[in-house]
């Protein structure tokens, strides 16, 4: 009995500690894939799977998952962030593409671990000025949204090797101004539209 309850003590003090993965471990995670499956082991969820769900705002249960490293809200109808959503402090990987966002709060530029951040295919008309702060961003996927213009600030996202604006009509010189400012990612554009010309 002893045995069995220091085995349950030490597994249920590092569950439930919070933990930031490496990436080999993020890969290897269960993946949850509904709240309810999750709300039963709340320490346990380090990654959580909720595309296609047809939620139509951020679910307030989410900030339970204090260990969360991984979501994926894709494919909703998710029109904006919690000012709570920062609270996943632990959170590196974030995919919020084809729902219905239009901005990029503040908020989530206090997810400093985020290594991954996928919004494409939404309607985001800019980025705040505040993306400086995700140092360890390696991923940015911005594909078929509405920015007209990139902050200057994105020169310090020193991590930062991958940058996906296709679909977006920006005109050469701002292509060449947002490929300077980020020299070591690779950056993807669609050609320049010459349409009318």
């Amino acid at each position: 009995m002893r045995a069995f309850l220091l085995v349950l003590l030490l597994f249920g003090w590092t569950s439930l500690s919070a933990q930031l993965l490496d990436a080999i471990a993020l890969d290897s995670v269960r993946t949850f894939r509904s709240i309810e499956q999750a709300l039963k082991t709340p320490a346990l969820v380090q990654r959580l799977d909720l595309s296609g769900a047809k939620l139509k705002v951020m679910p307030e249960e989410l900030r339970q998952f204090t260990n969360l490293n991984a979501l994926d809200l894709s494919g909703n109808k998710i029109k904006e962030f919690p000012a709570w959503f920062s609270d996943l402090q632990y959170l590196q990987e974030l995919r919020v593409s084809r729902n219905k966002l239009e901005t990029i709060p503040a908020t989530l530029c206090r997810l400093k671990h985020l290594k991954r951040l996928d919004l494409s295919r939404n309607a985001i008309t800019g980025l705040p000025e505040c993306v400086g702060k995700w140092k360890e961003l390696v991923s940015l996927d911005l594909w078929s949204n509405d920015i007209a213009e990139v902050p200057e600030e994105i020169k310090d996202l020193d991590a930062l090797r991958f940058l996906d604006l296709r679909a977006i009509m920006f005109e050469q010189p701002e292509m060449d101004r947002i490929s300077e400012l980020v020299p070591k990612a690779k950056v993807y554009f669609s050609p320049p539209c010459n349409c009318g010309m």
